[in-house]
């Protein structure tokens, strides 16, 4: 999935070239990191990515093996939900039965083979039917660390499916929307809490089958849909089913409301790097005073991310902000503020006013 603005990365992102085209975390950008991590599992002629047209150069030019046919253009970014069932369609009309793993395109993992490990466990799992007879949709958790407040919670029950390597899938009892520092804080002193990690793995049959349980009008057009794939009628046909459906995750259309859910829990060092505060969190590997990448003086400073380029960055005094400096825009802001970045992109798309 590799459709997002990344609007909270401001100077880096914009509209035209956003997160998932940064280089943040190491040496390629994201996307090419996400491509990097699963081809050892999947090879190339079997990922397909899912963006929207404007972004279809920009993601060639990052993955230039992949097969044209592969790369799948929403007429417009409808969230998780429309991307999914969009993506799936394409893939069951080339494939038929198959085990699709859902990847974002701007996610950090700190353990590749941990992270494979997993992967290949829940693909397992994911052919396994339970006791109504039903093969799961699985979403892989990741183990707190912290009492996090921008991550999703999944409440974890019962053991329904394990491995002799220390893998396990469990019931799924509820999800929580991001909760406040009081409830994050009770979910890890409760236990049995995992983030929600935005990476799931089922069989194309199973997630079409709770598309049509839990959203029959979506079900009802998909096959109006799938006749058109891969045919000159596409793009047309993938417009009317955008412009019927509404806006939405998975997780709150169809994950929340499902029966069929568990999670494989995971350790591997994980982030959304969803926000300046969390890249910082994720970069931060031990207990430096500062993060910094490019020509940055630190005078000073302690807790702080410093992204400069080859000109002379320097911080003086400063505690716990992000200082970025690029062609586009120099940020300076209060780490704690992070998901407000969001509203410089409004200012300048819009012009000033009153935040």
């Amino acid at each position: 999935m590799a459709g997002g603005e990344g609007r909270r990365f401001w100077p880096l992102s914009s509209r035209e070239k956003p997160k998932q085209f940064l280089t943040l975390t190491g040496g390629k950008s994201l996307i090419r990191e996400t491509v990097d991590r699963i081809l050892p599992l999947v090879p190339i002629e079997r990922i397909f990515v899912v963006t929207v047209e404007k972004y279809r150069d920009e993601t060639m030019k990052h993955i230039p093996e992949l097969p044209k046919d592969n790369l799948v253009l929403e007429p417009e970014g409808k969230n998780t939900a429309p991307c999914i069932a969009y993506g799936t369609l394409r893939i069951e009309k080339k494939a038929g039965e198959a085990v699709i793993v859902v990847l974002p395109a701007d996610h950090a993992v700190g353990d590749d083979e941990g992270f494979r490990d997993s992967v290949e466990f829940a693909a397992g799992a994911a052919r396994v039917r339970l006791g109504d007879g039903r093969c799961p949709i699985i979403t892989l958790g990741v183990t707190p660390t912290s009492p996090e407040t921008g991550y999703g919670y999944i409440k974890a029950g019962k053991e329904v499916i394990e491995s002799g390597d220390n893998l396990r899938a469990l019931d799924v009892i509820r999800f929580s929307e991001k909760p406040d520092h009081e409830t994050a804080l009770a979910f890890l002193r409760e236990g049995g809490y995992y983030w929600n990690s935005g990476v799931f793995v089922w069989k194309t049959s199973s997630i079409i089958s709770e598309f049509g349980e839990i959203l029959p009008e979506w079900h009802a057009r998909f096959e109006g849909l799938a006749q058109w794939l891969y045919s000159s009628s596409e793009k047309g046909a993938a417009g009317e089913f955008y412009g019927s459906i509404e806006a939405g995750s998975i997780d709150k259309l169809v994950l929340e409301r499902s029966s069929h859910t568990a999670v494989v829990p995971v350790s591997f060092p994980w982030s959304d790097v969803g926000s300046w505060k969390a890249l910082d969190e994720y970069l931060r590997g031990g207990e430096e005073a500062n993060v910094t990448r490019g020509n940055v003086i630190s005078i000073g400073s302690t807790g702080c991310l410093a992204i400069g380029g080859e000109r002379p960055l320097a911080i003086v005094g400063l505690r716990d902000v992000v200082v970025v400096d690029s062609e586009d825009g120099i940020l300076v802001l209060d780490k704690e503020k992070s998901q407000d970045v969001r509203l410089v992109s409004d200012v300048l798309e819009k012009g000033p006013r009153d935040l």
